[in-house]
């Protein structure tokens, strides 16, 4: 055939025995093995217990006294009776003076 020349029908019979014969060896060498897989995943973690732990925002209030006075600013608070007597402390009255009313808000006796 390299040089040309026709196969005979019995090289072309032996060419496909020996094609099949092949094929068969690839196929019990592939049924014995197994593909290749990744590893198995670790197991996952259990969930926290609990809220999750965000940290707290540093808050800075600005605030003046309702009849006019310098902006005071207003830091290390957590609730809102701390708020009060910081205003207070800035502003240099007692803390049941702080009112949470709006400067256009008036107070009847």
């Amino acid at each position: 055939m390299q040089n040309g020349e026709a196969l005979s029908p019995q090289d072309k019979a032996a060419g496909a025995e020996a094609m099949e014969e092949q094929k068969a060896q690839n196929q019990s060498q592939n049924q014995g093995s197994v593909a290749p897989t990744a590893p198995p995943l670790p197991p996952p973690s259990p969930p926290p217990s609990g809220p999750p732990e965000y940290p707290r925002p540093k808050l800075i209030f600005h605030t003046q006294l309702a009849h006019g006075s310098p902006t005071g600013r207003i830091h290390g608070f957590t609730n809102v009776k701390e708020l009060y007597a910081k205003i207070a402390e800035v502003f240099n009255i007692s803390p049941s003076e702080v009112q949470n009313k709006p400067s256009y808000a008036c107070k009847h006796d």
